[in-house]
């Protein structure tokens, strides 16, 4: 495939930044879209906009790709609507009014899973997909908005479900435990995290940007080749206190909390996000590898520095 023109949105995030080099890289036409201003890398035209208002047609002209990564990484409900629902809404919009329309790369997520999935099969794009959403955390049921979405606007799509990014000197996710300063409290030692490196996670996106997918949409699995253990994590997070539990152990105080708050129960109170989190499952990246070409190089054992810090 020769030079394509590619708009990435969230292009002041981790993994937009990532998209971009990757991009300009391997030769593309650069259109770097966020909210805020902001440096935009040498080779790539900078745009400064927030996705609810829709896109101007100059930042849509000629583009054949457009990598959808903008999306708030919280829980609040009020945020998610907003930077997550409403400007995924917005985007399909603006891409469905024009008269060629370019091919959409969603930056989704792994926990898009149904939580009651078998734990002796690896989770593949033909599991099912949650169907209580409503005892999920927002970000996933944003993240099945967001696949909704671009299938309903009648784009062609690829929906890249990411597992949990991390970088040298930057980790943290939910499928460990839950963190407060120095204090780890983790829920479980043995299972996979679904991890991908960052730079990984952007050549899978590119990647996705450079093939046809099958149909009006396809997805795939995006996670390392061989996953760490929960406890080859806490390892490498190196907490300055650490308090083992087992998260079976809160099941009995989720059903309660689930049963007097309902969706207002902290998360790892729930007890189908607990379920999500933390069962022992693997993840299958098979098509991924053969659709995309795409080949994980990095591993989250192999890193020469500990993380640091929320993600």
């Amino acid at each position: 495939m020769g030079t394509l023109k590619i708009l990435i949105t969230g292009a002041g995030g981790a993994l937009g930044r990532a998209c971009v080099e990757e991009a300009l890289a391997r030769g593309h036409e650069v259109v770097a879209l966020r909210r805020r201003a902001g440096e935009t890398p040498q080779g790539a035209t900078g745009w400064t906009s927030d996705l609810i208002d829709g896109l101007p047609g100059d930042a849509l002209a000629n583009v054949d790709a457009v990598l959808h990564i903008a999306a708030s990484v919280s829980n609040d409900p009020a945020a998610l609507k907003r930077d997550t629902i409403d400007a995924t809404r917005a985007l399909t919009n603006s891409l469905a009014a024009l008269a060629e329309k370019p091919l959409v790369v969603l930056a989704s997520t792994i926990s898009v899973y149904d939580a009651d999935l078998p734990r002796s099969l690896p989770v593949k794009e033909s599991s099912a997909l949650e169907t209580r959403a409503g005892d999920r955390e927002p970000y996933m049921r944003a993240k099945l908005y967001q696949e909704q979405c671009v299938q309903d606007a009648g784009i062609t799509a690829w929906a890249l479900r990411i597992g949990a990014v991390y970088s040298e000197c930057n980790f943290w996710n939910a499928h460990i435990g839950f963190r407060k300063g120095p204090l780890l409290v983790s829920l479980g030692r043995n299972g996979e995290v679904p991890t991908v490196h960052l730079n990984d996670a952007a050549g899978a996106l590119l990647s996705a940007a450079e093939t046809d997918p099958m149909g009006q949409f396809e997805a795939v699995n995006i996670v390392e080749d061989v996953p760490p253990k929960r406890r080859e994590v806490i390892a490498a997070l190196a907490p300055a206190i650490h308090l083992p539990l087992h998260w079976s152990l809160l099941i009995p105080f989720a059903n309660v909390a689930h049963r007097l708050f309902g969706a207002r129960a902290p998360g790892l109170l729930q007890p189908r996000i607990l379920r999500a989190r933390m069962s022992n499952r693997s993840y299958d990246n098979s098509r991924a590898k053969s659709r995309l070409g795409w080949q994980p190089e990095r591993r989250f054992g192999e890193m020469t520095s500990k993380p640091e810090g929320p993600a």
